[in-house]
């Protein structure tokens, strides 16, 4: 699994690349009315990071629990739902998204959302955090999943070149990991063309 102090470290230097991402098709579910505060108030974002999809959702009525391992995140993520007058709806929590239980994190939530964590792990711990998504979801729960997906097959080009660096779901993990209990739904956007994929998912 990361360490917690290297992703601070990219936090505090700047270096995190993946920072300010909000993911446009989590945005268009919820501008386009399909995940609404009405059906799915309750929302517990794992990996949160700085905390923008949280703080997003929470600006449009939800209330939105983060999970991240990141003490600096974390920091910044509390900062940015004051700045932006939704503390009351966006609580984060410091945790480790592969144990069994973790402490202030209660489900079931409504809506699960991943932007690119399950993706950065491996092995059993990629297969740890699948059952933390089962564990606090319920039936008729949504899951959003944004990750890299590609089956190695990547040109050489710069793009190709750097995503032969990160790790990947490989089509058809995602079935592995979650087929069991979860209706997935692999969304337009992004399409496999970009070497990414979202998925909605829903919980049977």
């Amino acid at each position: 699994m990361p360490k917690s102090w290297s992703y601070s470290f990219q936090y505090k230097t700047g270096m995190a690349r993946w920072a300010g991402r909000l993911g446009l098709e989590l945005r268009d579910l919820v501008t386009s009315g399909r995940i609404s505060p009405e059906t799915h108030p309750r929302v517990v974002d794992l990996g949160c990071g700085r905390g923008e999809a949280a703080v997003f959702l929470a600006k449009h009525g939800f209330q939105v629990v983060g999970v991240d391992f990141s003490s600096v995140a974390l920091s910044e993520a509390r900062a940015a739902a004051a700045r932006e007058g939704v503390a009351d709806r966006c609580r984060f929590v410091k945790g480790d998204l592969t144990a069994a239980h973790i402490p202030g994190v209660e489900g079931p939530f409504d809506l699960v959302i991943d932007l690119g964590t399950l993706d950065d792990l491996q092995g059993r711990a990629r297969e740890a955090m699948a059952a933390t998504v089962k564990r606090l979801s319920g039936p008729g729960s949504l899951y959003f999943l944004w990750c890299v997906h590609h089956d190695g097959d990547l040109p050489f080009t710069l793009k190709g070149i750097l995503l032969r660096l990160n790790p990947k779901l490989v089509p058809g993990e995602e079935d592995d990991l979650f087929g069991d209990v979860f209706k997935i739904e692999r969304l337009p956007s992004p399409p496999p063309s970009s070497y990414f994929a979202g998925f909605l998912m829903t919980r049977q």
